[in-house]
């Protein structure tokens, strides 16, 4: 899993986590319709940064990595491009598109889950970072004319200022803090938890909080129901508002 940050007009980056893909050796992500709205906000910045800092789930080569880029939308509104191109690598590293997607009778009958907005990061500026090693590390990213991002350590998340370890120097900007809690292996619970406020020398200052940074509770049966029948209804609601259903 990694976290993707974007510039956004006038305020904080937008932050959101995805799950990373390659295509032609170029980095991407593919987020279902029902995140049109995310999708379309990233693709408007000028500079977008692929943060892969959380070790869970890795293999044994992996090592953290900046990946900073231009980004470009391809709408796939028939979902041909990740069906063929990206899906085999989502079912890997996702195991909860396994349930809607692993065969061609699951893929028929979920087809809303097959099209996706694939930002594209084109060219590619890599960089490194601290790896996270708990819940007290968290992805920072500063907007001062551009994307400053790395990983920190918060020392009291309910302080304000929030103060910041392993913090950059010279940059000072609005700025969010984004982390996440992951269920290993299945990844069916995935919290993300941003906050957003001016970074400065070592601190962030006016929090804004959003999200538990807990990992949610197990679900039972009625609330895995619920889930997916809100992401098929915002997938179909999105598809057709654009033309694609």
């Amino acid at each position: 899993m990694a976290e993707l940050l974007w510039r956004t007009p006038g305020g904080p980056p937008g932050a959101t986590g995805v799950v990373p893909l390659v295509l032609d050796d170029r980095p991407v992500v593919a987020l279902p319709w029902a995140q049109a709205a995310t999708a379309r906000s990233a693709a408007s910045a000028g500079e977008v940064a692929l943060v892969l800092s959380d070790p869970r789930l890795t293999g044994s080569a992996w090592r953290p990595l900046v990946l900073s880029g231009r980004p470009a939308l391809v709408e796939d509104g028939d979902g041909s491009l990740f069906t063929e191109r990206l899906l085999d690598q989502e079912l890997r590293k996702h195991p909860p598109s396994r349930a809607l997607a692993d065969s061609p009778m699951l893929r028929r009958e979920h087809w809303w889950y097959l099209p996706r907005l694939v930002l594209v990061l084109d060219p590619v500026r890599v960089g490194g970072t601290r790896r996270r090693e708990g819940p007290t590390d968290a992805v920072l990213a500063v907007d001062d004319g551009g994307l400053h991002v790395g990983t920190v350590r918060v020392a009291d998340w309910e302080a304000d200022p929030v103060p910041l370890r392993d913090a950059p120097t010279g940059v000072r900007g609005p700025a969010v803090l984004v982390g996440q809690e992951v269920s290993v292996p299945d990844v069916e619970r995935w919290t993300v938890h941003t906050t957003t406020g001016r970074y400065a020398d070592g601190r962030l200052a006016d929090a804004r909080r959003s999200g538990p940074r807990e990992l949610e509770p197990v679900p039972g049966l009625l609330a895995r129901v619920r889930r997916q029948w809100s992401l098929e209804r915002a997938c179909v609601r999105e598809l057709r508002a654009a033309g694609h259903a």
